[in-house]
């Protein structure tokens, strides 16, 4: 056991801060692959794991990973792989700490790592790294830490679940442990001397985003189903010229005027402004924004005269929500367009289909793409629990429309009764060069491959 490795005093500290982390309100559910999963044992086995830990999964095999997240991920250990079993362990932690009430405790966290440690007859130059990411109501983080030293399995071990402790001991207000080998030290974070005498630095790297009360709720509220009346769906409108988005637009605050101050006011100052109407609403995951979005806004807001709101959902049907870390750098490449015209704003929803948006969103006119139009008419998109007629009734009823954007290499699917509700714009009218999301992440990932600097 890793706390039989340790000299007397760690084993005393560890002790010590194990306890207190017991103490403290937080409640986790773990997810660990790869190694650092002794820190399970080492959370239970003295007592009172209960008061921390709900649940604990080590999903090992690929299979089992793919079947936690939902999804095959792009790589098995990595740090968006790990932020994906944070919201994965984040979401059960919730369901696991709803009461009666319908309210999950405020104060549950979780915690995904993914590792990849040394192994035998490993190939030459494979590297060792740990990814520790923790979700929070209202915070995502991610710990990175590529091991240079040259260290037995165990050694690694050791620290994988170290780090992965300090990361739940730090939420839980505890002290962290210092790593074994002065890793991430505050002086000069310690260098180590490489197999080739080279100078080699062990750091562990951080990232942190947080978000508002409002934004963080909608994790936290009950995803209504299409049969719904979408009560509890909600919506959080962002100011983009805040540089820390991502955080709702807040009333602005008025201060008590002195009585010597108080004039009498007209009949139409004393009327509460009407929040601004949304007419038009871009809906997509943006991770990037790119030049196809941007010019198919530009359509729609000259067309209609009328600013679009970018909207995204951090809830999905068939993954897990969106991370704040990766909130925030979506948000940053729609930010780049906050001066021009056609940008009303962005609007956070946790209404992934689109009969909750058009709840959200009544009276408006949704732009899409051909292959979300192709599926947006479709009962099993909802899982069979509509009908098209009924589909094609509420969109009736809520008055809303959709300009739909023809692509490239997908082919349209349009049934005579839709026809009502859409205005489709031929691929010939718009500069559609193929340009995908998809595509832009991928050049990324190889760009970052070939520089050696994937995470």
């Amino acid at each position: 056991m890793m706390v039989d490795n340790l000299a007397s005093d760690e084993n005393t500290v560890l002790l010590e801060r194990i306890f207190q982390v017991h103490k403290s309100p937080c409640k986790v559910v773990l997810a660990i692959t790869g190694g650092g999963a002794e820190i399970i044992g080492e959370l239970l086995r003295h007592g009172s794991g209960s008061a921390t830990v709900l649940d604990a999964v080590v999903p090992y095999g690929m299979a089992a990973m793919d079947r936690f997240l939902g999804r095959k991920p792009e790589k098995y250990c990595s740090e968006k792989t790990a932020r994906l079993m944070a919201m994965v362990a984040y979401q059960r932690a919730l369901g696991l700490s709803t009461g009666s009430g319908g309210l999950a405790d405020p104060d549950v966290i979780g915690i995904g790592a993914t590792c990849k440690l040394k192994a035998a007859n490993e190939r030459e130059g494979r590297k060792h790294e740990i990814h520790v990411a923790i979700q929070a109501a209202r915070e995502t983080g991610v710990c990175t830490l590529e091991l240079a030293a040259d260290r037995t399995r165990e050694k690694e071990e050791k620290i994988a679940a170290l780090l992965i402790f300090n990361v739940l001991s730090r939420h839980c207000g505890v002290p962290e442990i210092d790593l074994p080998d002065g890793i991430g030290a505050a002086e000069e974070r310690r260098k180590r001397i490489g197999k080739e005498g080279e100078e080699e630095r062990e750091e562990v790297i951080e990232k942190y985003a947080s978000v508002s009360g409002v934004v963080g709720n909608l994790l936290k509220q009950q995803s209504c189903t299409p049969e719904s009346s979408c009560k509890t769906a909600g919506m959080a409108r962002i100011n983009l010229n805040e540089v820390k988005a991502p955080e709702e637009i807040k009333p602005e605050e008025t201060k008590p005027e002195k009585p010597e101050e108080i004039k009498p006011k007209k009949p139409e100052e004393t009327k509460p402004k009407k929040p601004e109407e949304i007419k038009l609403v871009f809906s997509g995951s943006f991770d990037p924004c790119h030049k196809n979005h941007v010019f198919m806004a530009m359509c729609a807001s000259k067309e209609y005269n009328s600013p679009v709101h970018f909207e995204i959902s951090l809830t999905n049907v068939d993954k897990p929500p969106i991370d704040f870390i990766s909130l925030s750098q979506r948000l940053d490449s729609l930010r780049k367009y906050k001066d021009e015209a056609f940008m009303g704003g962005v609007c956070l929803t946790n209404a992934p289909l689109f009969l909750q948006k058009a709840d959200l969103f009544p009276n408006s006119t949704f732009i899409i793409g051909a292959d979300t139009f192709n599926r947006l008419f479709d009962a099993k998109y909802y899982d069979g629990t509509v009908d098209t007629p009924a589909i094609l009734r509420h969109f009736k009823e809520k008055n809303i429309r959709f300009m739909v954007f023809h692509r490239k290499s997908v082919e349209m699917s349009i049934k005579p009764e839709v026809l009502d509700f859409c205005e489709i714009i031929p691929v010939d009218e718009y500069e559609d060069d193929g340009t995908s999301s998809r595509e832009i992440r991928k050049r990324y990932r190889e760009e970052q491959e070939e520089t050696g600097n994937v995470k």
